[in-house]
């Protein structure tokens, strides 16, 4: 029995250290935060930070790039398919994404942190770790993939059941998406960000790419765009095998068992991470009509370019919380964080002042009614950017179950906002509620994280 005294957190940090298989790593001079170096190299303090900062920039730049391609897509998809197609498009994705990361269980962070430890691995040794996720991917895809099924032909309004079908179509691309997802995590994990956001990219553009090459040719409906998308996941996927021997035959290892054993703590943080970040989407669902709900699907993706910069942040400050050689201090938190801070203020008044005219211009005046939904999603999601990074570094140190009781907190606000707002403000109240939420956990998070580091120093 597990001595009272001991917190799940801690637990979690004990119970989630991967063997070191033929590892005979060294640390880098400088302490290397963000990519891990093989045995026998070094940096001096003066490479360490350019190698760091431009990795930084490289993946930022690529972050950007996806996102572009990701507003790229929503425009396409909102012109495509009007306001009322743009809805019933969302109504029949809407499990998938709920599902998506929760599906994975935590293994992107238990994939992540084993090749964090074991970068200087023979190539076989790094070949079986890519296997390895590969056959996670596919279990949880097939797993989730099914869930999702089962929740679309149970769990959609009597007004959108007519979506079952299509939605059942696109819960087939969660397969993809999945091996995609923990295959890249062994990149991440290992600091080679060149091959992580080559792969990303091609995941990113796969979708909008097939879309518009249909558009050219024929009109794009609602089933159509489905189907593009589970091909897209299916691309995303193909290209995690490339460069990988035998994918499918070869050895493996750790063995699926023991990467879903490691990343249960993870996955319990992920279930109230995503539940919290989507909830907004589940209540559009049951709440609004269709054509309210495809205004405020066009705007998420539209407010996706202020989670870049923290988002990417986090990525890194993944393999600072990991790294037991180089702890963050208080001082680097109040830098890190007060940076994070005045650059997401700065950018959603810029964005609040431009998005009107932008959605006007690209997406249509069929969608002016959506622009008061950006307006609230928008510092919705610049604090949401904050968070990962933040979610991210206490995943790092190994303490994913840190933050749960912040994001029950802030989903039980939700709850109440939109309860007590909804017959005043309609569906804007849901976009109300998710600031609220949003704000709850931003308090809570930086307090934990300024906990974690001062017990550190």
């Amino acid at each position: 029995m597990t001595p009272p005294a001991i917190s799940p957190e801690t637990l979690a940090a004990e119970n989630l250290q991967p063997e070191r298989e033929e590892s005979t790593a060294t640390p880098a001079a400088d302490g290397g935060y963000f990519t891990p170096r093989s045995s026998g190299e070094s940096d001096t303090p003066g490479q360490g930070y350019r190698r760091h900062a431009s990795q930084f920039v490289s993946t930022t730049g690529i972050a950007f790039a996806i996102v572009g391609l990701q507003l790229g897509q929503g425009i396409l998809l909102a012109r495509l398919l009007g306001p009322e197609g743009r809805g019933e498009y969302a109504a029949a994705m809407l499990y998938v994404q709920l599902l998506l990361y929760v599906g994975l269980f935590g293994g992107i962070e238990a994939v992540c942190r084993r090749a964090t430890e074991a970068v200087s691995n023979s190539a076989e040794g790094r070949y079986r770790l890519r296997r390895a996720a590969l056959w996670l991917g596919i279990t949880t895809g097939t797993i989730t993939m099914l869930i999702a099924i089962a929740l679309n032909l149970l769990a959609l309004p009597g007004d959108k059941r007519y979506l079952i079908p299509v939605a059942t179509l696109c819960s087939l691309s969660i397969l993809g998406q999945h091996a995609m997802l923990i295959m890249t995590a062994v990149d991440r994990g290992a600091g080679e960000f060149g091959r992580y956001n080559v792969r990303r990219l091609i995941a990113a553009a796969a979708f909008p790419c097939l879309l518009l090459i249909a558009a050219m040719v024929t009109t794009i409906d609602v089933h159509l765009a489905a189907w593009m998308f589970v091909a897209s996941s299916g691309i995303s996927m193909v290209a995690c095998l490339i460069g990988l021997p035998q994918p499918f035959r070869g050895p493996s290892r750790p063995t699926v068992r023991t990467l879903a054993k490691e990343s249960r703590p993870y996955g319990v943080s992920m279930l109230a991470t995503d539940l919290f970040e989507r909830l907004d989407l589940l209540l559009v669902l049951w709440l609004a009509p269709m054509i309210e709900q495809g205004f405020y699907a066009a705007m998420v993706p539209a407010v996706y370019p202020l989670t870049v910069i923290p988002n990417t942040l986090g990525m890194f400050l993944f393999n600072a919380g990991a790294n037991s050689d180089k702890r963050l201090g208080t001082s680097d938190i109040h830098r890190i964080l007060g940076s994070s801070v005045a650059v997401q203020v700065a950018s959603t008044i810029a964005f609040m002042l431009l998005i009107g005219p932008l959605v006007r211009l690209f997406y249509g005046d069929a969608f002016e009614p959506a622009i008061i939904f950006a307006l609230w999603l928008a510092p919705v999601s610049a604090i949401k950017g904050i968070l990962q990074g933040l979610d991210s570094y206490l995943k790092g140190r190994g303490r994913p179950l840190a933050p749960i009781r912040a994001r029950f907190l802030a989903i039980g606000v939700m709850f109440a906002a939109t309860w007590g707002l909804f017959d005043t403000y309609g569906t804007l109240s849901i976009a109300i509620a998710a600031l609220a939420g949003q704000l709850v956990c931003f308090v809570w998070l930086t307090s934990i994280v300024y906990s974690d580091v001062h017990q550190s120093d």
